[in-house]
């Protein structure tokens, strides 16, 4: 008879930083019945992957769970491969780390589940050619794929019937290829689909292995997947076949393979990612384009035949599509490096417990869902980037107290790898930093002692499904009819008058001149022009250690007249002293508004908790989402109730402050979302200067322990 095998795997993530109930729902929903059915099934081999940051939650919410999961270990029909623990994409992060990660989880294995782990889940499929030799030193023997790496590479399908075999400097890993086709069909389509696309591969020898491994929460947790799964019976469906057809279909899992089973020969995969990735990864005109292009081929019925030559962009395209996940993935590489250094000097015993602490919050803080975005929400939900910093934060405050940092620091380099300086300053318990060539603003500002990022933000960035969500409201979509790809889904009606762009950052002291016929609204959607070059521009910089000041300036143009700004901060203990010298250097009297921005991201847009104060007081409309125009007041700031502060920009000169929400439209599992990132606060100054006049605007942004 002829006979095929099959090895099904599974992996189960949560991100560092995801709400309880969210994760308490995954498990109702997905992880336990599905844990639950694969006990029914001795003679149905299978894998599983689970990253360390969901095994941390299950350790502290359900360890019975586990103890199943060591049950069904022991039974010898499941394997448990093993990643980097916090499910790190691991070519974003240091070889050091790498190594260190994958034994991590490694260890864990072990010793929760008294199994040897060989395999690596490999997070998103991001491979670079590169990761053959850490991942080897880290004792993992295989790693799985997807099949668009093979077919890119001139491998055709019917190839891909087992494991290859490639070295990086001559440290060899064995790569399984996962069949796209089967992950789009499992468990969208009924298991006799499997079944026939199975049978192709069936040979008298049974020498050829399928392979189909993907995300655990499409059983469940995706919408519609639970009622198709569970309670319609999908799943014990599915394995009830399997078992029932085991004399033609051997499951087995990667190990078994592995083991006995000869590599397919050898390859060398180019850096890539699912296809999926490919397109999210570009931006946002590319990506329409791409997507077109995909859909024609599929319009012509040619796409198997051209995806393996379609190339969008690979999953480092994130870090310069967006530079808010830029700039923590440099944060990240800066205190790996600091710790590795600190690592190899002397230390006593309590700065090694400190270093050893600081490494785990660094560990935690390379989890990768916040640092990019595709189908779900990624860098766009704000609490998944606040858990981020808040590890990164930890991490650095522990590298702070080793090296004794108690007086004003400042480093001057390329922080972010853009081929500019930035200025890092550390004083009290403030750090901040400046970006002079980006309109001289302050990229971040984070309260060290609440491991909390004030400019935690993103820009409104236009995406390539944006045009799909003008089709949200009118389609119907089931979820059960096909892959999570293909629905067009909205949590709210009307999203689309939300679309609106930002051309620059949203963070602090970035400089703006209008007009006096602005309005509020047409300055919040974008839709406004900046009456000079000042917010794009690049500054001069000084910093002046005695004084604590921090000096930008440049000369450029207002209302197209020439003009000097110079702003001066200076760093208090909590709060920082900002002077503004507006010069005017031209011929002619000039007429404008002048209003430096400030951005509070405290996370929640509507929570009773984080409100809007006016000189202290709670405004008429407090919610963080609201927008307004306060005037007779000096200072306008936010509270934030639950980390117990608050931030107050004091400005007495200022005739009005505006403030509004930013607030995105961005695609989730569930479909598009609107998503508050940051509360808008902007002091306005009239100014009517004189050819050679100096104008003195001062301000202060005071932070307040509550």
């Amino acid at each position: 008879m002829k006979s095929v095998n099959f090895i099904f795997g599974i992996h189960n993530h949560q991100p560092v930083g995801n709400f309880d109930f969210v994760l308490e729902d995954a498990y109702r929903q997905s992880y336990l019945p599905f844990m639950e059915i694969i006990a029914e099934f001795p003679r149905v081999a299978i894998t599983f992957h689970f990253s360390g940051c969901l095994l941390e939650w299950l350790e502290a919410h359900h360890p019975e769970y586990l103890d199943q999961i060591a049950q069904l270990v022991a039974r010898g029909n499941v394997e448990i491969i093993s990643g980097g623990f916090f499910e790190p994409v691991l070519a974003m992060i240091p070889d050091d780390d790498k190594v260190g990660q994958i034994r991590m989880l490694n260890d864990y294995i072990k010793r929760r589940f008294h199994y040897e782990a060989t395999g690596l889940w490999l997070t998103e499929r991001v491979w670079e050619p590169h990761l053959a030799k850490p991942i080897a030193e880290a004792g993992i023997k295989y790693i799985t794929v997807d099949d668009y790496h093979f077919l890119s590479n001139g491998k055709s399908a019917e190839e891909l019937t087992g494991y290859f075999l490639t070295e990086e400097q001559g440290q060899t890993l064995g790569i399984f290829p996962i069949s796209q086709k089967l992950r789009y069909a499992i468990p969208f389509q009924e298991p006799q689909v499997t079944l026939d696309h199975l049978a192709q591969y069936a040979t008298d020898n049974g020498g050829n292995c399928i392979v189909m491994a993907d995300d655990g929460e499409k059983f469940g947790v995706w919408p519609g997947t639970h009622e198709q799964v569970f309670k319609a019976g999908w799943l014990r469906k599915f394995l009830q076949a399997l078992d029932a057809n085991r004399d033609w279909i051997h499951t087995m899992t990667f190990a078994d393979w592995y083991q006995h089973q000869p590599p397919k020969g050898r390859i060398y995969l180019p850096t890539a990612s699912y296809f999926e990735m490919s397109e999210w990864a570009l931006p946002w005109a590319a990506g329409e384009k791409f997507s077109d292009l995909i859909h024609e081929f599929e319009h012509k019925n040619r796409i198997d035949e051209v995806r393996p030559f379609l190339k969008g962009g690979i999953w480092r395209n994130f870090l310069f599509k967006y530079d808010e996940g830029n700039w923590m993935q440099k944060k990240m590489l800066r205190l790996s490096l600091r710790r590795r250094q600190l690592a190899s000097g002397p230390l006593s015993a309590h700065q090694k417990k400190m270093l050893d602490d600081a490494r785990q919050h660094l560990w935690r803080g390379t989890c990768n869902c916040a640092y990019w975005h595709g189908i779900f929400g990624g860098l766009y939900l704000p609490h998944l980037r606040q858990a981020i910093y808040q590890e990164l934060l930890k991490c650095e405050a522990l590298l702070n107290k080793i090296e004794n940092r108690s007086a004003f620091h400042s480093v001057v380099g390329d922080c972010d790898a853009d081929g500019e300086n930035e200025i890092l300053i550390d004083y009290g318990n403030l750090h901040a930093a400046f970006a002079p060539h980006r309109g001289g603003c302050m990229q971040e500002l984070s309260l060290m002692d609440k491991s909390f990022n004030l400019l935690n933000t993103i820009k409104r960035y236009r995406e390539s499904y944006h045009r799909k969500v003008f089709l949200a409201d009118k389609e119907e979509n089931s979820p059960t009819s096909g892959s999570i790809h293909d629905l067009v889904l909205a949590k709210e009606k009307g999203l689309e008058k939300y679309l609106k762009y930002d051309q620059y950052p949203r963070k602090n002291l970035l400089d703006h001149f209008i007009h006096h016929s602005v309005s509020l609204e047409k300055f919040r959607d974008g839709e406004y022009f900046e009456d000079s070059d000042f917010i794009f521009g690049k500054f001069d910089f000084a910093v002046d250690a005695k004084t604590r000041t921090v000096t930008l300036t440049k000369t450029g143009g207002v209302n197209w007249q020439k003009f000097k700004l110079q702003k001066a901060i200076t760093f208090e203990k909590n709060a920082l002293k900002i002077v503004y010298h507006l010069t005017s250097l031209s011929e002619r009297e000039n007429i404008f508004r002048f209003g430096p921005e400030f951005n509070f991201a405290l996370l929640g847009g509507n929570s009773p908790d984080r409100y809007y104060i006016a000189d202290g007081q709670k405004i008429a409309q407090p919610a963080l989402n609201s927008q307004g125009i306060q005037t007779g007041i000096e200072a306008l700031g936010v509270v934030n109730e639950w980390d117990k502060f608050q931030a107050e920009v004091r400005a007495p000169q200022a005739v009005e402050f505006w403030h509004f929400p930013v607030e995105t439209v961005s695609l989730s599992e569930a479909g598009f979302e609107r998503v508050y990132q940051s509360s808008v606060i902007i002091p306005w100054f009239d100014v009517k200067i004189q050819p050679g006049a100096t104008i003195v605007a001062e301000l202060e942004l005071k932070i307040t322990n509550l």
